[in-house]
Parts: C-alpha cells; sequence; structure tokens
C-alpha cells in the first residue's frame, strides 16, 4: 500500500523535489492522463525561474494566498 502522501500528486512532486528528483518527469507523464496537467506543462515550459517564480505569485495572489507562508507550510525554501 503506498503511504497517503504518494496518493496526491502534488505532495508526490513536492517530495520529490525535495529530495534532488525532477518533478518534471512526473509531471510529464501526469501531463498524458490529465488536462489540466498538460495545461500546466504548457504554462510553465520555456519558462526561466524568474518567469515561473511570477507565476506561482499571480496564482497565489488570486487565491489570496502567501506564496511565502504558504512554501514554508509545505517545507519549501523558495529562491529569491
Amino acid at each position: 500500500m503506498m503511504p497517503p502522501m504518494m496518493n496526491n500528486p502534488m505532495m508526490a512532486m513536492l517530495q520529490m523535489a525535495r529530495n534532488g528528483g525532477n518533478p518534471m518527469q512526473m509531471l510529464q507523464q501526469m501531463a498524458g492522463q490529465n488536462p489540466q496537467a498538460a495545461q500546466a506543462m504548457r504554462l510553465i515550459q520555456g519558462k526561466n525561474p524568474q518567469q515561473l517564480r511570477q507565476i506561482a505569485e499571480n496564482m497565489a495572489k488570486e487565491r489570496g494566498v502567501d506564496l511565502n507562508q504558504m512554501a514554508h507550510q509545505m517545507g519549501i525554501t523558495l529562491p529569491k
């Protein structure tokens, strides 16, 4: 049986990133099975780190969430 956290694709990607893995591999696999994941892939492809951060900040702001606070709660350190 898989640990509950690994049933959640986002948490699995975060865990993979924390362990030095490549979460893009998992996202590409998901994109083949899920239209929303495919849309996310199109959104982030070809972007540099600053552009990706801006996208994440904008998405968080639209939802009334502080990106840095959310990252801290998930145990992630965001690059500056």
